[in-house]
């Protein structure tokens, strides 16, 4: 379980910010596209809204996400940097500097991004930073400061799948297996189609020498498409009973 397999939840993490400015018919279309992962149409579609209006915050923050699941980091990094500079008091431009930054291997830079995001974000926004800027840390192997935004953010919202999800992976670098399960527990009580989850819980359950519970996570992994999951099926799974 590698920290680059991990990093999928950062740009789906960020999606839950609000996004601002007026929807026209080609923003609701491409927004529809990029939640069915049609990323091409979604990117065709944010750029015909911005020909009519290129300050539309919606449609850049939009085909900002779209470059970056589909690794055109170059051109999100154009589109950042056009944001910040019409839209200055917008945390959702820095946040998403900080996050191409964190994928670039830029953590000092992504982490001072996420502080101006939440220096201008509300209450509710912050979550999501607060969770970004802990995967800065936890990459920048600054474990501290990584649980403590990864709590910070679960004391604002509860509820958050995402920093659970990550303060369990955290927990499980740390050797911590019981701390780990008992988050993955709780992300998948919120998100019970969470493949990654189901695979990191089973990795908690494996290393802390539970094969049944672990053997049963991957099969529910491996159904939901985690190839790393069909892989531990292979390799340890043979003849365990299924819970």
């Amino acid at each position: 379980m590698n920290m680059r397999a991990f990093l999928f939840l950062t740009f789906f993490l960020s999606f839950a910010l609000a996004s601002v400015g007026q929807e026209n018919d080609f923003v609701a279309s491409a927004y529809k596209n990029l939640k069915e992962k049609n990323y091409q149409a979604a990117i065709d579609n944010f750029s015909q809204a911005l020909k009519q209006q290129p300050s539309d915050t919606a449609a850049l923050i939009g085909i900002i996400r779209a470059y970056t699941v589909t690794e055109n980091y170059k051109e999100a990094q154009q589109v950042i940097e056009n944001g910040i500079k019409l839209f200055p008091d917008i945390p959702d431009f820095f946040m998403r500097r900080g996050i191409l930054n964190t994928i670039m291997g830029q953590q000092r830079r992504a982490i001072s991004d996420f502080n101006k995001a939440l220096e201008l974000s509300s209450k509710q926004q912050s979550v999501n930073i607060y969770v970004n800027r802990g995967i800065s840390y936890m990459r920048d192997e600054d474990f501290d400061r990584a649980i403590d935004d990864f709590n910070e953010a679960l004391r604002i919202n509860p509820r958050s799948s995402s920093a659970l999800s990550y303060r369990g992976f955290l927990s499980y670098r740390l050797g911590r297996f019981a701390e780990s399960i008992e988050d993955y527990n709780k992300a998948l009580d919120l998100d019970p189609e969470s493949a990654m989850n189901y695979y990191n819980r089973g990795m908690a359950h494996f290393r802390s020498g539970d094969k049944e519970r672990a053997c049963s996570d991957f099969h529910q992994s491996c159904s939901r498409g985690n190839m790393h999951a069909c892989r531990m099926i292979m390799a340890e799974c043979e003849g365990v009973k299924r819970e």
